[in-house]
Parts: structure tokens; C-alpha cells; sequence
């Protein structure tokens, strides 16, 4: 029998591509080809994914709404698609979904499906933007046989918005490989010593992008009150983005600038997370938060923003400490909460254990498999 052929469109990087990272090296299943149509962000990430498809695409895509160069990318998929021919074609982010549904508008073969990772409508922007987004995802949704929300909250959203019938929709929240993050305890050393962190030293750290929507402003603020009264700890940023400038000029400002630590990029962040004393998530909008499992898997204290998929995973002073978006003080209040041990959670034990046995990507991957083959 002749394999089938799934074609995986991103054109966002960051959590995305370690989403689709995890779920090619566990799909494992011979009856299936993978090929990647990816954006130019990939670029430095393409050996990894090498051994877990038949063939990766480079297209030049951008997050923002750039007419020209969209009609570009959108031209140029088209014309993959129609030399591949493939069975089913998954659309990974917003940007990727307008683009390869636009440029399979009259292919009526091809299944397509669509994981938004986040519905943009739900950002913080403003309510005309959000209506319009809303309205562009629901028509493109016409041009769509199934739906993945990444979380309860998504897909509450979704309904809410009226994006699609919810036989078109499902829910596959996300997952990670716990296999990379046994044993990781010996990593603690050799990452702090990398940094030159005292053993002394508590460490409150942070995986994610230095965007808006991660909010490293809040974070850098908030450091910088707790920092006031606790000289002996540091704030590590795994991660990096276009805010990176913003963060180090306030720090600079504030004369903390020692004190904090960001690495960029990195692919390996079971190696850093053990690091850390304290784990944070401060954004403004999430629609799941994958980073929440792997603090958990570190057996790390949580501090994340009451936002989007965040509650579907933290349950306040129980598995962590829930705190309001865009608020150093509240922010700055949960770490010291947590430094003077007043917290009433237990951070280690059964309510991780629980919760990280939900979140499994071989769970992911299982769910899609079913999915896929109900696609025919």
C-alpha cells in the first residue's frame, strides 16, 4: 500500500516548532510520509527535523499582514502542493492557516487541517481587530475539514466566536516528550556554572520568547522589586525576540543589568529549566502554555497569568500560583510568597505526577493518528 503524504505548514517558530518537533519524532507510523513547508525562521533548526521527514520546503513567510509578500508565499505554496499532491496538509499557527487554505482554495481533494496554536482573536488587541481576525477564521474555516484546539479554553473560544460547528472541531491539547527530561537533575551545575549563579543564588526564571505576548516588561519589573530586597537573586530568560533590547535598556536603567541573564534560542531547554528556582509565565495571552508541563516535569514552584489555556493547567495554590496579567507588584508578591515559603501548595509529588500523565505527547500524537485516519 502506498504511504500517505502529510504536508506540515508553519510559518511560525518558537513553541510551534517544538510542538511539531515532539510530534514527528513519536509519530512513528510507516503508512505516513511527512513534508515540511516552513518559513525562513526554521532556517537554523532544519538538521533536527531532517530525520523525520522526506522533504523540507524554505517559503518566506511573515506574522504580519504584508500583502505582497502573502500573495508570494501564498503562490509559491500552491505550487508545492500541486507538485506533491499531498493526501492531507496540517496548518500549524493563523499565519500558515490563511495561507496554505488560500492556496488550496480550489483543491477539493487535499484534507486540511488546522491547529491554530492560540486563536490570534483571542491577543490583546483591539475589538475591531479582534471581530475582523474572528470573521477571517471563520470563513477560512469553510475551506477546512477539522479543527484541533489546543485547550478547552480555545475551544471555548472558538464556539464562542462561531468559527465552525463543533463536529468540525476537537480538542488534542498539548503535550511533551518526558523522556528528554529524566534525569535532568545534573544539569543544575553545569548550567549554573555556565552563568557563573552562586550557589547561593536563587534563580527566577523564564522559557519563552521575549514578544508581547510573552510580556518580559511585567517580568524585568517585577524582578527589579524583588531584586530591592533580595541581593541574592538572578532572572534568567531562555529565550530571546524583539523585546530583548527593551528588557536590557530597563534593566541598564535600573542597574540591574548584572543580575540578569538571557541566553537567545536554544533547543535543549531540559538543560536550562533545572536551573531555575523559581519558573514563571507572565503572559498576556496563552492559549495553552507547553512550558507549564516542562516546569512541572523539573518539579519547579509555577508562577503563570490567570489568561487563556494558563487554567486549564494551573489551579491557584494548588499546582501553582495563579496572578492577574501586566502586574509586576502581584508578580513580584507570588515569588516572594514563594521565597518565604508562605505558599500553601505542594510544588513537588502527586499533583504534578497527575497532571504531566495528561500531557504526554505520545497522548498527542495517538489522538491525531485517529483523527488522520477518520480523514481517510
Amino acid at each position: 500500500m502506498a504511504k500517505k503524504t502529510i504536508v506540515h505548514i508553519a510559518q511560525s517558530a518558537g513553541g510551534v516548532a517544538e510542538y511539531l518537533y515532539m510530534f514527528l519524532k513519536n509519530f512513528k507510523d510507516d503508512n505516513y510520509e511527512h513534508i515540511m513547508v516552513i518559513s525562513q525562521d526554521y532556517k537554523g533548526q532544519l538538521d533536527r527535523f531532517k530525520p523525520y521527514t522526506s522533504n523540507i520546503y524554505i517559503v518566506p513567510m511573515v506574522r504580519e499582514v504584508e500583502l505582497k509578500n502573502d500573495i508570494k508565499a501564498i503562490l509559491k505554496v500552491r505550487k508545492i502542493l500541486k507538485q506533491i499532491k499531498p493526501d492531507i496538509v496540517y496548518l500549524h499557527s493563523s499565519k500558515a492557516g490563511a495561507i496554505g487554505r488560500i492556496a488550496l482554495a480550489f483543491n477539493f481533494k487535499t484534507k486540511i487541517l488546522y491547529n491554530a496554536h492560540g486563536w490570534y482573536f483571542n491577543a490583546q488587541i483591539s475589538d475591531k481587530k479582534r471581530k475582523i481576525f474572528a470573521l477571517i477564521e471563520k470563513i477560512l474555516a469553510i475551506k477546512t475539514d477539522k479543527i484541533i484546539n489546543i485547550s478547552k479554553s480555545e475551544y471555548e473560544s472558538a464556539l464562542k466566536y462561531k468559527i465552525a460547528p463543533k463536529k468540525k472541531m476537537c480538542i488534542i491539547e498539548n503535550g511533551i516528550d518526558f523522556t528528554k527530561f529524566e534525569n535532568n537533575d545534573k544539569y543544575r551545575e553545569e548550567t549554573r556554572k555556565k552563568y557563573h549563579i552562586e550557589n547561593n543564588e536563587i534563580v527566577i526564571g523564564v522559557v519563552g520568547r521575549l514578544t508581547e505576548q510573552k510580556d518580559p516588561m511585567t517580568m524585568i519589573k517585577a524582578f527589579e522589586l524583588v531584586y530591592k530586597e533580595n541581593k541574592n537573586t538572578r532572572l534568567m530568560y531562555v529565550g530571546s525576540g524583539e523585546l530583548e533590547k527593551n528588557v536590557k535598556q530597563y534593566a541598564k536603567e535600573k542597574n540591574i543589568l548584572d543580575k540578569i541573564i538571557i541566553t537567545g534560542w536554544v533547543n535543549n531547554v531540559e538543560q536550562y529549566i533545572p536551573a531555575f528556582d523559581i519558573a514563571v509565565l507572565p503572559s498576556k495571552w496563552e492559549g495553552f502554555g507547553l512550558v507549564l508541563i516542562e516546569y512541572m516535569a523539573c518539579d519547579k514552584p509555577i508562577i503563570a497569568t490567570n489568561v487563556g489555556g494558563i487554567k486549564d493547567i494551573i489551579e491557584n495554590e494548588v499546582n501553582g500560583i495563579l496572578i492577574p496579567k501586566e502586574s509586576p507588584e502581584k508578580l513580584k508578591y507570588a515569588i516572594e510568597k514563594i521565597l518565604k515559603r508562605e505558599t500553601k501548595y505542594s510544588i513537588i509529588g502527586e499533583r504534578y505526577k497527575l497532571i504531566m500523565k495528561k500531557y504526554d505527547i505520545r497522548t498527542v500524537v495517538n489522538n491525531h493518528k485517529t483523527i488522520i485516519e477518520r480523514m481517510g
